[in-house]
């Protein structure tokens, strides 16, 4: 059947202010490639979050790419990380054979557990990979302390949280690495794709502008000569790779850059759709208090919980059934909500310890039993948007109680 209430494909919204910027972009001539609005974009996002330093790139998942870079991460280091994740937050360190080990979680923030944590550190441990689920900030405080007291580096998987703060601090300002994600599912986004990373290191901001702009990343030391054979350095400036070619050599080289630039287009974009991000968020706030004071009268769901001294920006609404009161399945349950009372559910996410990719690295059920109980047994995802009417909330809300009546 088809469903009553969906999914919406675009998790922000656009208005005639980025149709006639896009127009006078396109026809003034400018670069649509890298430029001046991507330096004022990265400002107004570093100055947003309270932040030194703002760079942008393609997605999150490069921001969390050149996180790696930046950590100089190898094999046999190891990090430690939340399974309730995509596999983006992983994917560039487990591609270098990074061993990751896992924290459990908070079963109703769906954040990482800091409880967990300090028992998976060992002396091969570089970092501490935390995400902010759903828009919900990690409790960073005890996190950032673990970290210090080990020597370690805390990099935030912000992709849905752009806008959220914790204990009054934006996020982006409080772990030394931060990625975000402009994607068109998220709060705000840049044009279907994008990204940003913060962080108030200056190396490190330096570094991520060299790596996203085919940068090459090392220790070099000077030349003797300042000649490539008989020919010596020009006088005009070489506005290509050469770089340091006449004046320096590599002694040795950490990292080699790609391309992760955003546009012109994009960086436009954003700088809107930042001006509106603090207003599309509380549209969601308003979605979220709506499913709490129905779905909180409902014997048998769960409402989630938000990180205290925190503000939530809902880019996901979780809830969960208490299994002492509904005695179907989750996924029983699911069916039933989506395929006869037409609520699209979209179950974000699969304990990432447990998929394939992971399990080929060794990994197993019962590493994380929080998570695992709590996603296979409790785990609902409803829809949420800030374009989301007062009218399908309340369809979603009526809609699981029907399907509680069902399974009574």
């Amino acid at each position: 059947m088809e469903h009553k209430v969906r999914e919406y494909e675009v998790g922000s919204e656009f208005g005639p202010e980025e149709i006639e910027a896009v127009r006078a972009l396109l026809e003034s001539g400018n670069t649509l490639a890298y430029g001046p609005l991507r330096d004022k974009f990265e400002k107004e996002f570093a100055d947003y979050c309270g932040t030194p330093f703002a760079v942008s790139v393609t997605s999150a998942t490069t921001a969390l790419h050149a996180a790696t870079q930046l950590l100089q991460l190898r094999e046999r280091d190891e990090i430690i990380g939340t399974p309730q994740t995509f596999r983006a937050t992983y994917i560039s360190a487990a591609s270098r054979r990074v061993r990751i080990r896992f924290a459990d979680i908070q079963p109703r923030t769906l954040n990482i557990d800091p409880d967990t944590v300090e028992r998976n550190i060992t002396r091969r441990t570089r970092a501490i990979y935390v995400v902010d689920y759903g828009g919900n900030p990690v409790d960073l405080a005890p996190v950032m302390e673990i970290a210090a007291k080990h020597h370690l580096l805390v990099v935030e998987d912000a992709a849905h949280a752009p806008g959220a703060d914790y204990r009054g601090k934006k996020i982006g300002s409080i772990a030394d690495i931060t990625c975000f994600s402009f994607h068109s599912l998220k709060n705000m986004n840049t044009f279907g794709e994008g990204g940003m990373l913060t962080t108030s290191r200056p190396e490190f901001a330096e570094a991520v502008k060299s790596l996203r702009t085919m940068g090459v990343i090392g220790e070099q030391r000077p030349r003797a000569s300042q000649a490539i054979g008989p020919h010596t350095r020009p006088a005009f400036k070489i506005s290509d790779h050469a770089g340091e070619s006449y004046t320096k050599d590599f002694v040795r080289i950490h990292e080699w850059g790609g391309n992760y630039r955003i546009s012109e287009v994009q960086a436009l974009i954003g700088s809107i759709q930042l001006r509106r991000l603090d207003g599309l968020n509380r549209r969601r706030a308003e979605v979220a208090a709506r499913y709490h004071a129905g779905l909180s009268r409902i014997d048998g769901i769960v409402t989630p919980e938000t990180t205290p001294a925190s503000t939530n920006v809902w880019h996901l609404y979780p809830c969960f059934l208490d299994r002492s009161v509904i005695k179907a399945s989750r996924d029983d349950f699911i069916n039933y909500l989506m395929n006869t009372m037409g609520v699209e559910v979209i179950l974000r996410y699969f304990p990432v310890h447990l998929a394939d990719y992971m399990r080929y690295e060794g990994h197993r059920f019962g590493e994380c039993p929080v998570c695992e109980r709590v996603w296979f047994d409790q785990q609902l995802n409803l829809p949420i948007n800030p374009r989301m009417p007062p009218e399908e909330v309340d369809r979603v809300v009526e809609a699981v109680r029907e399907t509680v009546r069902h399974f009574e």
